[in-house]
Parts: structure tokens; C-alpha cells; sequence
């Protein structure tokens, strides 16, 4: 079992990212895979727990040292993916302006598992991009690069409060569809 713990978007991020995803199904066709979760800004890539009970334990006792964001996204970005089943296909998000007070949450964040449950180690642990997700899998990375390069038309230059964190489940290491979802979330 994995978990991650992730910034949640106030309504109106939340109804801008659900926006966004309909637009990208329109021109790719790729589905609507990421309404499983909130819109969010993750402060870690999935990682491995013992078990929930101390990793919500863990997460009700972080939210209380956190306080809103305000998140800037700064340019729409596509890649390819397989995390959904190791099925090849792509993924669309908005780049995150990379500010201290994000930085000091994640380090805050990797500093406090490590202490309760030593070293918790995820993908992209070094080189990890903040984004907000919204779109993932569902189609061939072709149909991404189509709603891609139709959606940069826009300026996605805007700046949306988080004022939530959330605790997401993976129950399945593969992180398959139907296997996850947000267990928890608590004002910050």
C-alpha cells in the first residue's frame, strides 16, 4: 500500500481543473480518470506506508503545521505516462511556480516521515516538478500532444488558494485504476 499527502484546490481551482479536463477530452478523447481525486498539488510522489492507521496519524498531526497557499500556475505541460496500469499514454498538468513556502512544506513533509517511519522513499524524491494534474491516461500519448497543443492557445497564468491538504490511498503498489482514491482531507 502507498500513500501520498497533496495541497487540494479551493472551489475555484477545483472547477478550473475539472474545465481543463473536459477541454483536453474534448480534443484527445482521453477521459476523465483524474475526477477520481481532487484537483491538487502533490508535496510527494506516492510512497510505501506499514499501514494506514500511523500514516493518518501522521497526517492529521502535519496538517496542524500548515498553513493556505496561494499556487501559481505558470505553462500547461505535457509527457508520456504509463503509471495507469503500465499502459503507455500521456499526461497533461500546470506547472507550478516552485515558491519557498511550497519548498518548505516538502522538505517539512520528507523530514517528518522520515522520522516516524524512516525513509520513505518516491519517484522523483530529487527532481520532483510541482504540477496540478489533469488529465492522465485513457488514450495514446498522441491524443495528449493534440489537446496539448490546442489547449496553449490560453494563458494559464492564475493564481488559486489551497487551503486543504489531503491524504491519498493506493491500495495496489501499481497504482491501477480503482485502487486509490483521497481518504482524508483536513482544512489547513
Amino acid at each position: 500500500m502507498k500513500a501520498t499527502i497533496v495541497l487540494i484546490a479551493d472551489n475555484n481551482a477545483e472547477n478550473y481543473g475539472r474545465k481543463l479536463m473536459l477541454e483536453a477530452h474534448k480534443y484527445g478523447k482521453m477521459g476523465f480518470e483524474m475526477a477520481r481525486l481532487p484537483q491538487h498539488v502533490s508535496l510527494k510522489q506516492p510512497f510505501s506506508i506499514p499501514n494506514l492507521e500511523d500514516m493518518e496519524e501522521f497526517f492529521n498531526e502535519f496538517a496542524k503545521e500548515l498553513s493556505p497557499f496561494d499556487i501559481e500556475f505558470v505553462q500547461l505541460d505535457v509527457c508520456p505516462s504509463n503509471v495507469l496500469g503500465g499502459t503507455p499514454s500521456g499526461c497533461m498538468s500546470l506547472r507550478v511556480k516552485e515558491t519557498v513556502q511550497l519548498l518548505e512544506a516538502q522538505k517539512k513533509l520528507n523530514e517528518g516521515l522520515n522520522e516516524k517511519f524512516g525513509p520513505c522513499p518516491a519517484e522523483h524524491d530529487d527532481d520532483y516538478i510541482f504540477h496540478m494534474t489533469f488529465a492522465i491516461g485513457g488514450a495514446p500519448f498522441e491524443s495528449y500532444c493534440k489537446a496539448h497543443e490546442e489547449l496553449t492557445k490560453k494563458d494559464y497564468n492564475q493564481i488559486f488558494r489551497f487551503n486543504k491538504i489531503g491524504l491519498l490511498y493506493y491500495d495496489d503498489d501499481n497504482i491501477t485504476p480503482g485502487t486509490y482514491f483521497c481518504y482524508k482531507v483536513c482544512d489547513i
